[in-house]
């Protein structure tokens, strides 16, 4: 992999982590609510693997392990691959075209719609998947 491309892929890593997490603390906060009561770090870990109402994360949690697999497996990756990584993200964060959204989608937009930080990381996983397009 080249160093433009590793740097960018790393920075599109750490980008997804971040909204990741945020994501996840904004449902760790909804199951607390529901339980009435604090959640332990083990609990939210638990949860992040087990739990149905999490299920629609876990895409997102597949795709940054994918995407570090990727990055620190292969020494050169082509502008294929790259392209395919970046679509694979883009088509994870984007409104599917069609009548049908994804579950994924579903959970994420109202997340999207209604809260600043997930704008702001959103926008942050965006501008990172620009910096790997190529340039004419």
């Amino acid at each position: 992999m080249s160093q433009h491309l590793n740097k960018h892929f790393n920075d599109l890593s750490t980008a997804l982590k971040d909204l990741h997490k945020a994501l996840l603390m904004l449902e760790a906060k909804k199951m607390e609510q529901s339980l009435g009561r604090k959640i332990s770090p083990y609990e939210l870990l638990h949860a992040s693997l087990n739990d149905a109402n999490l299920a629609w994360l876990r895409v997102m949690s597949e795709l940054i392990v994918n995407l570090d697999t990727v990055i620190d497996e292969t020494p050169t990756l082509s502008a294929q691959e790259a392209n395919r990584i970046s679509s694979e993200v883009l088509e994870m964060l984007e409104k599917p075209p069609g009548l049908i959204a994804t579950d994924f989608w579903t959970r994420y937009s109202e997340y999207l719609g209604s809260n600043p930080d997930i704008i702001v990381l959103h926008s942050k996983v965006k501008k990172t998947l620009d910096s790997l397009r190529p340039r004419n």
